[in-house]
């Protein structure tokens, strides 16, 4: 438990303008380092220093400093993305999901094939991309399975909250899973109008899941992303905002413009949804980091950060392939190790190094693409996931 927990407990009974004053204190507190970064990031010459920072930085000159760890992933993925189902419930206005033909969940057998071969060496198994994985009917059963095997030492899964309610939240906890959060609006009607669903279901399932995660003899970590219509200023204010601030858990605050949006390697009609929403372009100039990301030619992580797994057993190149266009490999009849060093991917990561992103087609309008060099903040030299970090995802 954080600070802010323990001084709840102790001023239960004290008046409620006194807890609220002290909460707001505690957030205030904890959130002037990101309040202050996000200032420093609007200043009109911090883009362009960035800019030039990842051009260099991302140049072959400094290959030799992370080529080292690439080869090591390279012999077995440090996490298994698995996209347990693609179905979602939630209909977001930035989200190709809705487009979706191809939808299904998991053949539990294949799940069962696919961890029973990655839990021999083992890593991090991470949950849900393109769906919402808390609407499959076995996911109590997979994570259960899970604990089969030692060697898979860190669980997550990517939420929009929706489902993560009483019937969910004790096999959570209990097997140590660590929850992020998409939640995004804070304000009731903004929230119904972008994403399609119950703001009211959400919100009361977040809070008592924290509630419950506080109390728990070895709390999971959480992480609760918010990409908001509104500004940082008003969105420090929302009451939900305060209440979540005041459990111990990480909270990832942007406002929606060009630069934070996707364009899902090209399946979002960005333009027309910034045109649609009044969305702010202001930033929107050469240095803007989205569109470093759509030019950058470096290797990109995502070939070496880990293997993302489809329903239906198919391997696909990357976090962004929500439709399956770039498939690799398919578990449902080869090993890890075959795919992961298969010839496909040997070859689209030799396409990388050489420099020669825009011949993958998945590739050549994505504004996700990273280069490896931030490999490094997911793992350790070793290619081990690095303990100070919570989550894999982001």
């Amino acid at each position: 438990m954080n600070k802010t927990i323990n001084i709840e407990k102790k001023i239960n009974k004290v008046d409620p303008i006194f807890k609220s004053q002290v909460n707001k204190k505690n957030s205030q507190k904890s959130w002037g380092d990101g309040v202050l970064k996000s200032w420093i990031k609007k200043v009109p010459f911090f883009p362009a220093m960035d800019y030039f920072r990842r051009k260099v930085y991302d140049s072959q000159v400094f290959d030799s400093s992370v080529r080292s760890l690439a080869s090591t992933l390279e012999e077995w993925p440090g996490a298994l993305l698995i996209d347990i189902t693609n179905r979602c419930n939630a209909k977001c206005v930035w989200c190709p999901n809705p487009d979706l033909t191809n939808v299904g969940a998991m053949d539990m057998n294949i799940y069962r094939k696919i961890i029973s071969d990655y839990g021999t060496r083992g890593g991090v198994i991470t949950f849900g991309t393109f769906g919402e994985p808390l609407m499959d009917k076995n996911i109590k059963e997979r994570i259960e399975y899970l604990r089969l095997y030692p060697k898979i030492h860190k669980i997550e899964i990517l939420t929009n909250g929706f489902f993560l309610n009483e019937n969910i939240v004790p096999t959570i906890i209990k097997n140590g899973v660590g929850v992020d959060i998409s939640l995004d609006e804070l304000d009731k009607q903004t929230f119904e109008n972008v994403k399609k669903m119950s703001f009211d279901i959400v919100r009361d399932n977040i809070v008592n899941f924290l509630d419950a995660n506080s109390k728990a003899i070895k709390p999971v970590p959480v992480n609760i992303r918010i990409k908001t219509m509104k500004t940082v200023e008003e969105t420090l204010e929302q009451e939900l905002f305060k209440i979540i601030t005041s459990y111990d858990c990480s909270v990832v605050l942007n406002s929606i413009d060009d630069n934070i949006i996707s364009n899902w390697a090209g399946k979002l009609d960005k333009e027309s949804f910034i045109k649609e929403y009044e969305i702010s372009t202001n930033n929107k100039t050469q240095f803007t980091h989205k569109r470093f990301n759509q030019t950058n030619i470096a290797p990109c992580t995502q070939l070496w950060k880990w293997m993302v797994v489809y329903w239906d057993g198919s391997v696909v190149l990357c976090c962004a392939d929500m439709f399956s266009q770039a498939i690799v490999g398919d578990l449902k009849s080869n090993s890890i190790v075959e795919v992961w060093n298969g010839p496909k991917m040997k070859g689209h990561r030799d396409q990388m190094i050489d420099r020669k992103r825009f011949d993958l087609p998945i590739c050549q309008d994505c504004d996700i693409h990273l280069s490896w060099h931030n490999l490094n903040e997911y793992y350790d030299q070793n290619g081990s996931f690095r303990s100070d970090r919570k989550f894999i995802m982001g």
